[in-house]
């Protein structure tokens, strides 16, 4: 053995020797999982499209991305994940591989009722239909910040397991919140990010001076923070924790990029300074899989979809989505474009918390109780105003469920999916309006088991299995790639649950796209990038890779590569 292989195996040992004094502890109790002869690790940036990545690297805003992909031992590609390009949809492909989501939003019509992500019953639902019919990509392993749990073993705040099998079997037994609350440099930073996060938000209400005369906003700006440092440092720890113990399949997902970028816009000062700290967050995680005792992991860094700039409907037209198509159809409409998502969220995260701190008070030091008795009681006041966040019971005619950019229109008056004959014969007028408006792309339904794709100006796409008619200008001339779109069209017009009618919003020479959301950046349809997220992959598989065009593509060679 010569001198630097010496050198080399000390700092081996000495690695994980440090290991060993952060993690032993936290890990007592906790079932050691079988050996794998292959593991893996996904870590999402959550929305963040290729080319804004691109655009991120060369700004310096994500330095440890930067330094992998100039020591040449990772590689970087765009990937294709379809439409809706919405996170519910693709997970439901990369976990299950099926798509069966048609947004975030939906509406179930032979139930009768809305369908949205961020509700634990409805992501309940939706992947207990997928489970029963697929496997799920993480079973034995975990899964942290999620919609879908991909039959993952735990789960660390993921929507469809929220107030059900969350952390049972991980903080039975263990001292894990408490070893996460006494780490003296993890609750620093934390608080650093909390603090940091609740001034920006303070000097950018110096602008809206009047929201600062309402302590209630300030308070639920400093929860918003704090809860969301607190479960992004808390999913930190369980990712290094499950490294440690060699758990053989893992995805984190970092979301905090997506909420900021629809707030602010793709590149915005305060996304970036999200992006800076995920970063970090990927550093830390990134480090200890290289050295992980417990398995030897690919490591993966991946975002779910891209974002394309946005201007709102309402902004463009003085008028929203819902508004415009009442008015056509001259009936009542019931409109959903996420206006309630993010108390809905907010609410979300602090019972979950509360949930977290509930079951694990009994095994913590009476000081650290008495602490919790007082985090609880102004997350509890937080959250009651949020509890009548949503009323389902619709009496509406028509229901129009907006993703981004993407609408569906469901009409009530069939309970069954209308053809798109059907629905111009019963609204002649409103079609008219429809389509040829300036915020539409293009409006999308079916005739007797074919798509129909009606443009803007005029023309008229119809698809029949492999064959495919055109009359008019192409509907389909502002997408790069023709053949890519009219397969994605074709499968989400075949789901159960998507609309009568399909819209998607305009796609502006600016490269701008007109949103049916309140968003500066915004995702869910096709083009600008929304469509077109990016992967960070070993350069080792650089061989095995295949074309990536799909979320289910991407099931298959996980689930081939990783099967135990």
């Amino acid at each position: 053995m010569n001198l630097a292989q010496w050198f080399r195996n000390l700092r081996h040992r000495f690695v994980e020797f440090l290991y060993r004094l952060r993690f032993q502890r936290a890990v007592a109790g906790l079932e050691t999982p079988p050996p794998a002869t292959r593991a893996f690790v996904v870590l999402q940036i959550d929305a963040l499209a290729f080319s804004a990545l691109q655009e991120v690297l060369e700004r310096g805003d994500m330095p440890h991305l930067a330094r992998l992909l100039q020591q040449g031992e990772y590689r970087l590609r765009r990937w294709r994940c379809g439409l809706p390009s919405t996170t519910t949809a693709i997970q439901s492909g990369f976990f299950y591989g099926a798509r069966t989501a048609p947004g975030f939003r939906w509406y179930n019509k032979a139930a009768g009722a809305p369908v949205t992500s961020h509700r634990p019953d409805h992501m309940r639902a939706l992947e207990e239909s997928l489970s029963a019919a697929h496997d799920g990509l993480l079973v034995g392993g975990g899964v942290y910040t999620s919609l879908l749990s991909g039959e993952a073993e735990h789960a660390v705040f993921t929507v469809s397991r929220v107030f059900g099998r969350q952390l049972q079997g991980y903080l039975e037994g263990t001292g894990l919140l408490l070893s996460f609350l006494l780490r003296p440099l993890r609750v620093l930073r934390l608080l650093h990010y909390t603090l940091v996060r609740f001034g920006r938000r303070v000097w950018a209400g110096l602008r809206h001076w009047k929201t600062l005369l309402v302590p209630l906003s300030l308070l639920r700006s400093l929860l918003d923070a704090a809860a969301d440092a607190t479960l992004t440092e808390f999913m930190t720890f369980c990712v290094l924790l499950d490294l440690y113990r060699g758990v053989p399949r893992m995805y984190a997902n970092f979301n905090g990029y997506d909420e900021m970028a629809h707030a602010h816009g793709l590149l915005h000062r305060e996304a970036l300074w999200v992006l800076h700290w995920i970063d970090a967050r990927l550093e830390e995680i990134e480090k200890l899989g290289r050295a992980s005792p417990g398995a030897s992991y690919d490591i993966f860094i991946l975002s779910d979809h891209g974002m394309a700039p946005a201007i709102p409907f309402r902004v463009r037209f003085g008028q929203t989505l819902g508004e415009f198509v009442a008015q056509g159809v001259h009936l009542d409409v019931s409109f959903d474009a996420g206006e309630m998502d993010a108390a809905a969220a907010r609410a979300l995260r602090a019972r979950y918390l509360i949930t977290v701190l509930r079951d694990s008070e009994q095994r913590l030091p009476p000081w650290i109780r008495r602490l919790v008795h007082m985090v609880r009681r102004p997350l509890l006041a937080y959250l009651s105003p949020q509890e009548l966040a949503y009323d389902w019971n619709l009496g509406s005619d028509v229901v129009v469920q907006a993703s981004g950019p993407l609408a569906h229109v469901y009409f009530r008056v069939a309970a069954h999916q209308m053809d798109l004959p059907e629905v111009t014969l019963l609204y002649a007028e409103f079609m008219g309006r429809l389509v040829g408006h300036e915020g539409i792309e293009l409006v999308a339904g079916r005739d007797t088991g074919q798509v129909v794709v009606l443009g803007r100006k005029g023309g008229v796409l119809t698809v029949a299995d492999e064959k495919t008619e055109l009359q008019g200008p192409d509907p389909l001339e502002a997408f790069a790639d023709r053949e890519y779109v009219l397969r994605e069209l074709r499968h989400l017009l075949q789901l159960p649950t998507s609309g009568d009618l399909v819209l998607l919003g305009r796609l502006l020479e600016t490269g701008e796209v007109i949103t049916f959301e309140e968003q500066y950046a915004t995702h869910g349809s096709l083009g600008g990038g929304q469509d077109e997220p990016f992967l960070i992959y070993p350069a080792a598989l650089e061989g095995e890779m295949p074309e990536l065009d799909s979320p289910e593509a991407l099931y298959c060679w996980f689930k081939a590569r990783y099967s135990a």
